[in-house]
């Protein structure tokens, strides 16, 4: 009988990390099963996909990650698409902000063998990958995606001050009546995919803060920032650079002002995807 390794935590203020081990169909019943009634999501128990050697919760501490978990909460699409995953063991819960209007949820993928820390860099790519070629509407909370140390709240039922339901929570596993075999599960391939290296400060940007200045007066630069902007291949279109990959969801969405100063200019770098995304940075993470 197939089993999976997790972590829980009693509250979200309390990292003691709790290893647990379940079999797959007692860990998608445990996930699916709503934890009470609660006003306050803060008052839930937690759960992480993250086995960690640590006493308590830590990226530092996080070795291996045994679930790939897709929190949906840009309400893009709808609860059902967890069908897609459906030739894979997949759970699938309401979050607890889940509105009939406007859908949350997560969708739980045990993998087929766990994931180490030191390669989720590239795993979380093939991860988003993945989203994109079943799904291709909608984007994971990259957030979520990206922190090889996430945790998540309990499946509840949200009740407002009076202890009247407030949404419509909604649940469900599949492969639960049925044979539970490796096969099943997500194998998720990312050898093709190369680790993203830190990032470099250039010469042009060494030489200009070498005694003569600070790096924030060199960002600030525009002969600096174009260069920044033309080494990463971005296309300028009047005072804008655009086009620049974002190191937070890897798309070509990065944009920022050759000249910061003209009245409407972006100072840093910043994503376009506001609402999937909204990263905004210092040049440094792109270079």
């Amino acid at each position: 009988m197939l089993t999976i390794k997790f972590s829980m935590f009693d509250s979200l203020t309390n990292t003691r990390v709790k290893p647990t081990i379940m079999t797959l169909d007692s860990f998608a019943a445990w996930l699916t099963t709503t934890k009470g009634k609660h006003t306050d999501k803060k008052s839930l128990p937690l759960w992480s996909p993250t086995v960690f050697s640590s006493e308590y919760r830590s990226k530092s501490g996080a070795q291996e990650i045994t679930c790939l978990v897709y929190d949906i909460d840009d309400g893009l699409s709808p609860f059902d698409t967890w069908r897609l995953f459906a030739s894979y063991y997949v759970i699938a819960h309401t979050s607890f902000s889940h509105k009939p209007n406007y859908h949350k949820y997560r969708i739980v993928l045990p993998l087929a063998k766990p994931i180490p820390v030191a390669d989720w860099s590239r795993a979380y790519q093939a991860a988003q990958n993945l989203w994109d070629s079943v799904v291709g509407k909608g984007t994971p909370d990259q957030s979520a995606l990206h922190d090889a140390a996430r945790v998540y709240f309990r499946f509840a039922l949200p009740v407002n001050a009076e202890g009247i339901a407030d949404a419509h929570p909604m649940a469900t596993h599949h492969w639960h009546k049925v044979s539970v075999h490796q096969d099943t599960l997500l194998d998720l391939d990312y050898s093709n995919i190369q680790a993203i290296e830190k990032p470099k400060e250039h010469t042009y940007v060494r030489k200009y803060s070498n005694g003569k200045g600070s790096l924030q007066d060199a960002y600030e630069d525009k002969n600096v920032r174009l260069a920044i902007a033309t080494s990463k291949g971005a296309s300028i279109q009047g005072n804008e650079a655009r086009f620049i990959v974002c190191p937070k969801c890897t798309r070509k969405s990065v944009h920022f002002s050759i000249d910061p100063t003209i009245a409407g200019g972006t100072k840093w770098p910043t994503c376009n995807h506001a609402n999937s995304c909204n990263w905004w940075g210092t040049f440094a993470e792109i270079i």
